[in-house]
């Protein structure tokens, strides 16, 4: 009998044992499982603020050239100065095209990715493809930045598709000025590896990019800060995928507040010739629209209009000069000195600026002085941008593009 208890209570250990075991398995299945789930959640999060993120800088990237369309097409009307019709036209005329380049990036993302598109090479000459860039790029550097072409010693004839590669080098030069606003932009090529390769670069001296940013940067939704709203937009990822599809790479190095260098290298087809006796850099030089306080003005109520955007502000300035004292500000920081030496009766406000956004501006403002009134105009137009803007002490929030009317009603609604 005990031996028979004795065996039963063995089997019941060894079942239980294997029951165990079983159960162990099946945890360790369920929080593999759960792990796998988790991921997947935290990919789809991370993959629907990508998206709200690159919906947004779409939007404002849309909305900024727009402004200047329509303000400055009600403008143009009603001036009788045919030098300033000129202008204003040239004006509307510039934020046409770059708002058409937008849509055409838009649209070339959609048909690169789905292999519509065939890159369409001729003998293309590399000097004459850069000089034509640098006439792109005449009238969009602010004063501030200079354009710089590094012209090789020799010229150089490459089978590639032309167009294609002024869009990649297009692409990386408006990237450029987005994040650089003061200092230079280079750009030039290079012919390596025992002439089989072309190395191609853009480099400029802006704000540079984080160290764990670098490894998105050529991704679809990339955006750098997003509290900051500086996003990369689709240029650099049609860059990947055009080059590429040329049979070449791109990669880019930076540091922080010192600057980035974007390279790609293509294979090289195609013949080299000596031409030129030096080597020499050939700087765009550009005008910018400035305005100075006259002392007719000084008994005027001052506003400060924080505007990174030469157009955005000039159409601003139109509206308002007659009536006001106007001062600018080119970013976040200007706006916080100007308004403790200037002491303006109201600011204008744009949110997406260099070196400190118009938000963390606002805050410090208010902060100084919680009476001045803040008016912030900015081609983010989300809910959730508007609340942030009434969150960080704006008075009111006035979306681009605006209607020039309702501007003037605003701003008298705080100061007359």
């Amino acid at each position: 009998m005990e031996q028979n208890e004795r065996e039963i209570l063995l089997q019941k250990y060894t079942d239980c044992k294997r029951k165990l075991s079983l159960v162990t398995d099946q945890l360790q299945i369920a929080n593999k499982k759960l792990k796998e789930y988790e991921e997947m959640a935290q990919k789809a999060e991370k993959a629907s603020k990508m998206k709200s993120l690159f919906l947004a800088n779409m939007s404002h990237e849309i909305r900024t050239p727009l402004n200047a369309i329509e303000g400055f097409s009600r403008v143009i009307v009603e001036t009788d100065s045919e030098e300033e019709r000129m202008k204003y036209y040239q004006i509307i005329e510039s934020n046409n095209q770059r708002l058409s380049s937008l849509i055409n990036e838009i649209l070339d993302l959609s048909r690169v990715e789905s292999g519509e598109i065939v890159m369409k090479k001729s003998m293309t000459d590399l000097n004459q493809l850069c000089e034509n860039i640098q006439q792109l790029f005449k009238f969009r550097c602010p004063e501030s930045v200079k354009l710089e072409w590094e012209k090789p010693l020799m010229s150089v004839i490459m089978n590639t598709d032309a167009n294609r590669l002024t869009q990649v080098f297009s692409n990386l030069i408006s990237n450029a000025l987005k994040h650089t606003s003061d200092g230079s932009i280079t750009y030039g090529f290079r012919v390596i590896n025992e002439m089989k390769e072309i190395e191609f670069y853009v480099k400029d001296t802006g704000t540079g990019i984080a160290p764990e940013f670098i490894d998105q940067i050529f991704n679809t939704y990339a955006s750098q800060d997003a509290k900051q709203q500086k996003g990369f937009g689709l240029g650099l990822a049609l860059c990947k995928i055009i080059v590429e599809k040329l049979g070449g790479t791109i990669r880019v190095e930076s540091v922080v507040d010192k600057g980035s260098t974007f390279t790609f290298v293509l294979p090289f087809e195609g013949n080299i010739g000596g031409i030129n006796q030096e080597h020499t850099t050939t700087t765009t030089n550009v005008r910018t629209i400035r305005v100075s306080a006259r002392s007719d003005k000084m008994n005027l109520k001052t506003i400060l209009v924080a505007e990174d955007e030469d157009s955005n502000y000039e159409l601003v300035k139109i509206v308002l000069q007659k009536r006001y004292r106007l001062l600018r500000a080119h970013n976040g920081i200007e706006a916080v000195t100007i308004n403790e030496d200037e002491k303006p009766d109201l600011i204008l406000m744009d949110i997406r600026m260099p070196e400190m956004n118009g938000l963390d501006a606002t805050r410090i403002i208010k902060e100084i002085n919680h009476a001045t009134p803040v008016i912030a105009l900015s081609a983010y137009a989300f809910e959730e941008n508007i609340r942030e803007a009434k969150a960080a002490g704006c008075d009111e929030f006035m979306a681009k593009p605006f209607r020039v009317e309702n501007l003037i009603e605003v701003v008298k609604k705080y100061l007359d």
